[in-house]
């Protein structure tokens, strides 16, 4: 039986018409690489469970894994990846956009140095220009220069290792501390070795945190600007559940991490961070979207 090189595992969630599009995208440009389509199907209600079928029938690579239910990104990455039968994985988002052979060149980029522990390509946004695609781990520091906004001020921000930096930082080859999740290689070897991803992270902040147990394992987490890769952004998740969601996991984060009298310090800075955004962007500028993310993340944290 011919080794499978790589298994790419795609999350669907009622992404229907955009994870067809990605799965066209993969079998359109990607040559000279034997490789499996896994979809993980999180209980979509859209029909995504039958679109996956037919594609399936159409393109003898794809194959479905019904999770029957939403169990979240890293849950449903780690069924994945029990069915997948690649030396590599891939865990690609299925609001992605492959094009130029970019996940061979990728893979192969991925294979070159031993010490990668997780590999991205760089990631655009529709218009083509670069998208944030990672940062620096959180720090008592850095999380609290992130909610006073001194990391975005023009001099002191470029002097801080932020937890989202500056897109400046995405314009060339370099280790990171942790890259997003929806364009991640990684070897089946070291995926089991690291424990998989940590199922009591839903969503959101779960790639940063397999980053840093990896980094504790000696691997290094690479981003490279070529190839890459159109990320359409927030297909499957709005962005209160995303911001509410990534303080949880934050504060979830320091308490499996970090010192324990770290952890009531970074609940505060979350609190007076939630406030002050509750403030100028909910009540000030009156933005609706605001006002209830920033509210639900106070009740998160208290």
């Amino acid at each position: 039986m011919t080794q499978i090189d790589l298994s790419i595992i795609i999350i669907s969630y009622n992404t229907r018409e955009i994870l067809t599009d990605c799965v066209k995208s993969i079998v359109k440009y990607t040559k000279d690489l034997n490789y499996e389509i896994i979809i993980v199907d999180n209980g979509s209600k859209d029909g995504s469970l039958e679109r996956i079928k037919e594609l399936s029938k159409k393109y003898s690579r794809v194959r479905l894994v019904d999770a029957k239910d939403n169990i979240g990104f890293g849950r449903g990455n780690n069924l994945g990846v029990r069915a997948a039968k690649g030396k590599y994985l891939l865990f690609l988002n299925s609001d992605t956009l492959v094009f130029d052979n970019a996940i061979k060149e990728s893979l192969d980029k991925a294979r070159d140095n031993s010490q990668y522990g997780i590999f991205s390509c760089k990631l655009l946004n529709a218009d083509r220009s670069i998208q944030a695609s990672g940062g620096h781990f959180p720090t008592i520091g850095n999380v609290f220069a992130w909610q006073f906004f001194i990391d975005d001020l023009p001099l002191i921000g470029k002097l801080i290792p932020s937890f989202h930096p500056q897109l400046t930082s995405y314009d060339r080859d370099r280790q990171m501390d942790w890259i997003t999740g929806a364009f991640m290689i990684i070897s089946k070897k070291t995926f089991n070795e690291v424990g998989g991803f940590d199922e009591n992270i839903f969503m959101y902040t779960e790639e940063m945190e397999l980053c840093y147990r990896l980094k504790k394992l000696g691997y290094q987490t690479f981003y490279s600007v070529t190839p890459a890769i159109i990320h359409l952004g927030g297909a499957s998740g709005g962005s209160v559940f995303a911001l509410t969601s990534e303080i949880k996991n934050m504060i979830y984060f320091w308490k499996k991490h970090k010192p324990g009298w770290q952890r009531p310090l970074v609940k505060i800075f979350f609190l007076f961070g939630s406030l002050l955004r509750l403030l100028i962007f909910g009540i000030i500028k009156g933005d609706e979207k605001a006002r209830r993310a920033y509210a639900q993340a106070l009740r998160i944290i208290l």
